[in-house]
């Protein structure tokens, strides 16, 4: 069969506009599938455009959506359905949504997809019945939906022989300047407002580190992010991964994301955990990102985080003695939060430290906890989909209104990436490198500036190391690259924030907000 995949790219500006990564469950899925003989590409909408002739052409074109691209998915799925074109939709948002998105596709498969949808297209290839499928809902003959029981979570061993995912198979790959890594799956925690233990499970299947470090090499990554949701879920086992990649020499830079915990021993040992550290930072290891959260201790036992402010600030200054960075990860508007708290928590960031700020709305999301609960307390009030992204307010907040919760973000994101802060990180960065910058200065070198503001001005990030890499010599680069990192997320930061403010749906966003306070 001919096989077309496609994961819709949320509508307007995010937080991760600059990553250009695709999620990893299609390329997965295509891999599977093409080891079975298909023909399969992918349109990840954040790397190149929907090949929309590619998929009227196909057999089956699946779709992947999670909340904030439903409606994307939805437009795309009822565009092919008038063209006659077999269209499945899957993805976390669909799981817990299928009668919904049965409006829009014939076929759904929900929760972890792989399997479920190999036997969906045996099924269509003549080879099975659609009724046996565990995992798939699909219309009946009388248009009602019709939901097969579950299909069980994939299990450890069946998950160590599922391939590394070829991202060549993705339209636009070669656009990646950072390659993403998934390690394992599930999260053993239980954040009320987390989507992961939902989809995944809370029982942790991992890779062996022998086929990670076989992936690292075939990659031949300049740079990787490790999508794991905690890739520190079990410290041996991280340390075992580490030590083989140092032993292998493929100890590429890295982002992942972990909790502040992972710093210290234990849970019983609280002593920072300076060996471990170590290990992070000789294998790679750039940046954390950390699940913050919130900034005191009653607002983390509400949510479950199981984990302290002392634990947060100490964990923070190891990151840094080990010269490793850290990216926070917050959130506003949690039931304990006032009109005060976005700005307290942009103030914290700052005195503690962190290199880079994200300050995102509460958000239920269909499959959480917070979901079943806001919804029974009737505090949702936005229908759009795609505002469920962690930009916009979509619910009643329990100590303020809405629009005040939206402004105070607005600030706090302001406050944090102040033009200041940003301009004294680019001087103290340039003053300290001030020799290498003259150094490599040269006429092929200003030639380049009126390109590189071009593509500033257009965001077209991806072109700007494209650039460099033509004007400055490799080494030099890296040394400059190295350097000036920080002060440049942080300008990328505030001008994203500009962007996401100037948009047309935050302006009628806003405008919303303020005629419900009106009333």
């Amino acid at each position: 069969m001919q096989i077309h995949l496609v994961e819709p790219a949320p509508a307007g500006h995010n937080v991760y506009d600059l990553s250009r990564l695709p999620r990893l469950g299609l390329p997965l899925i295509a891999t599977l599938l093409e080891e079975l003989g298909h023909d399969v590409r992918i349109s990840c909408e954040v790397l190149a455009p929907v090949d929309l002739e590619r998929c009227l052409h196909a057999d089956l074109v699946g779709i992947s959506a999670t909340t904030a691209t439903a409606p994307a998915a939805y437009r795309l799925a009822d565009l092919l359905a008038e063209a006659g074109v077999r269209v499945v939709l899957g993805g976390p948002h669909v799981t817990y949504c299928a009668g919904e998105a049965l409006e829009h596709a014939p076929f759904v498969v929900r929760g972890e997809g792989q399997e479920t949808i190999l036997d969906l297209v045996s099924c269509l290839e003549g080879r099975g019945e659609l009724a046996e499928v565990s995992g798939l809902s699909q219309r009946g003959e009388d248009g009602k939906p019709l939901h097969n029981p579950d299909r069980p979570r994939c299990a450890q061993a069946a998950f160590e022989r599922l391939p590394a995912p070829r991202l060549s198979l993705i339209d636009g790959h070669e656009r990646m300047s950072t390659m993403p890594v998934m390690t394992q799956w599930g999260c053993p925690f239980d954040c009320e407002f987390c989507s992961v233990s939902a989809q995944f499970s809370r029982r942790v299947r991992h890779r062996r580190a022998d086929q990670v470090v076989e992936e690292l090499r075939d990659l031949g990554a300049s740079r990787v992010f490790f999508y794991d949701d905690n890739f520190v879920v079990n410290k041996a086992r991280t340390s075992a991964l580490l030590r083989a990649m140092l032993e292998a020499d493929v100890q590429v830079p890295f982002f992942a994301q972990m909790r502040a915990q992972a710093a210290l021993h234990s849970g019983a040992d609280r002593e920072i955990d300076d060996e471990f550290l170590g290990l992070l930072a000789r294998s790679g290891a750039e940046m954390v990102m950390l699940g913050i959260e919130t900034i005191t201790d009653q607002a983390l036992a509400e949510i479950n985080k199981r984990q302290n402010v002392e634990t947060v600030v100490r964990a923070i200054g190891a990151f840094h003695r080990h010269r490793i960075a850290v990216h926070g990860m917050f959130i506003a508007g949690l039931d304990v939060d006032d009109a005060r708290s976005a700005e307290a928590t942009a103030d914290f960031a700052r005195r503690i430290g962190i290199d880079t700020f994200q300050l995102m709305v509460e958000t239920p999301l269909p499959g959480t906890r917070l979901w079943d609960r806001v919804v029974a307390e009737q505090r949702v009030f936005v229908e759009d989909w795609s505002l469920f992204d962690g930009h916009h307010v979509v619910m009643q907040p329990a100590k303020m209104t809405p629009l005040t919760l939206q402004l105070s973000v607005l600030r706090a994101m302001r406050r944090f990436y102040s033009w200041p802060t940003i301009a004294s990180s680019g001087l103290a960065t340039t003053l300290a490198h001030l020799p290498e910058i003259l150094g490599m200065t040269n006429r092929r070198t200003l030639l380049m500036l009126p390109s590189l503001a071009r593509a500033a001005r257009a965001r077209h990030y991806e072109e700007v190391p494209v650039l460099l890499r033509a004007a400055v010599p490799e080494r030099a680069l890296a040394r400059l690259t190295g350097a000036f990192w920080l002060p440049a997320l942080r300008l990328y930061a505030r001008l994203q924030l500009r962007a996401l403010q100037a948009q047309p749906t935050t302006r009628a966003h806003l405008a919303a907000l303020a005629a419900l306070e009106a009333l």
